[in-house]
């Protein structure tokens, strides 16, 4: 009975990352209950997972940039504070190995890996799910330093 719940949360979690609605979600994968959905959003940290995946690392950059401009081109006295944190903030978004970008990687092997197991014999759930706890557990790991 466990390893059944455990397919289950571990193919809505892959739905979620997907952007399926919660509402589609629940019909797909047979979970009786939305208390029990959310709940696995929230142990997960399915959220911060999805937004690792959609704010990319480019835009934060370019968005910082911008506030950056805006301070530079404003008629007041440049605040000195805020511009040095933004720019430390470029600076280590503009690192190559940061979540944003390890997140981006890892959904993009995890789509392939789905479709692959379609060809290929040796890629089973059972195999796609040891992938993704691993996954897991290392962007888990950068996330939190």
């Amino acid at each position: 009975m466990a390893a059944r719940s455990e397919n289950k949360k571990e193919l809505a979690y892959l739905l979620y990352l997907q952007g399926i609605t919660q509402k589609e979600i629940l019909e797909r994968v047979g979970i009786g209950s939305s208390r029990t959905l959310t709940s696995w959003i929230q142990k997960g940290g399915w959220k911060e997972k999805v937004a690792a995946k959609t704010i990319t690392r480019t835009e934060l950059i370019n968005r910082t940039l911008m506030k950056i401009n805006e301070l530079l081109a404003g008629d007041g006295e440049i605040e000195a504070d805020k511009l040095s944190k933004l720019a430390a903030l470029v600076e280590k978004l503009d690192k190559q190995d940061s979540p944003v970008v390890i997140m981006d990687v890892l959904i993009a092997f995890g789509q392939w890996m789905q479709s692959r197991a379609s060809i290929d014999p040796e890629v089973s759930l059972e195999f796609i799910k040891k992938i993704n706890k691993y996954q897991d557990l290392y962007i888990t790991n950068k996330i939190n330093g």
